[in-house]
C-alpha cells in the first residue's frame, strides 16, 4: 500500500498537483487550514522509536521513525519547532524517487536524501515553509531508500555534502554508514 501511495504522490508532483502522500516535513492527505489545537506544537501522536543519526564531524541526532504511511504522510506537520538534536528519518520499503513537499510545515527543515548505505544522495537546505497552494516539491530525480529531515540550517552547520555517509543506527541494531 505503501508504495502504491508513494507512486500516486509522485504522479501528482509531476501532474502539478498537491501530493497526497509523498511524505515529508509537510506532505499529507490533508488539504491545508489549522491543525486541530491539540496537535499544534504537539509531540508527535505516534509511536515515537527513534533512530541514532551520527553525522561526520560528531553530532548525534535522535531521529523520530516515520516508516508508515500515515506517519509519512504527516511527517514534520503543524509542530512550532524541531530542537538542534531532533530529526525524522523517513524508511522507505523500495529505493525510488521520494519527492518532499512542505504544506503545513511551519519550521524550515534541511531535507538529506540516502542511499541503502546512508550515502547522501542530495541536500536541500533550509526549505522554507510551504504558505501557499501549489506547494513546490524538492529532491532528487534519483532513487533513494531513506529521507532524513533535520532543523533548517543544520547541514550547512554540520558541513555536510553529497557523498557523505551518516552513521545511523535504527531500533532492532539494523543500520550502518560511517
Amino acid at each position: 500500500m505503501m508504495t502504491t501511495l508513494m507512486a500516486v504522490g509522485f504522479v501528482a508532483c509531476l501532474q502539478g498537483e498537491p501530493s497526497p502522500g509523498a511524505g515529508s516535513g509537510g506532505a499529507g492527505p490533508t488539504s491545508g487550514g489549522a491543525a486541530p489545537a491539540a496537535t499544534q506544537g504537539a509531540k508527535p501522536a505516534f509511536d515515537a522509536r527513534r533512530a541514532e543519526v551520527r553525522f561526520p564531524r560528531g553530532r548525534v541526532i535522535a531521529a523520530e521513525i516515520a516508516d508508515t504511511p500515515e506517519k509519512v504522510a504527516r511527517g514534520y506537520m503543524y509542530r512550532t519547532q524541531v530542537g538542534e538534536r531532533d530529526g525524522m528519518i523517513f524508511v522507505f520499503p523500495v529505493s525510488d524517487v521520494h519527492p518532499f513537499w512542505m504544506k503545513n510545515t511551519l519550521v524550515p527543515l534541511d531535507m538529506i536524501w540516502m542511499d541503502e548505505e546512508f550515502g547522501v544522495l542530495h541536500i536541500q537546505p533550509s526549505a522554507p515553509p510551504c504558505r501557499a497552494d501549489p506547494c513546490p516539491s524538492y529532491g532528487p530525480l534519483r532513487k533513494a531508500a531513506y529521507v532524513l529531515e533535520v532543523r533548517g540550517g543544520t547541514t550547512a552547520e554540520e558541513g555536510l555534502k553529497v557523498g557523505d555517509r551518516l552513521a545511523i543506527v535504527l531500533p532492532g541494531g539494523e543500520g550502518g554508514g560511517s
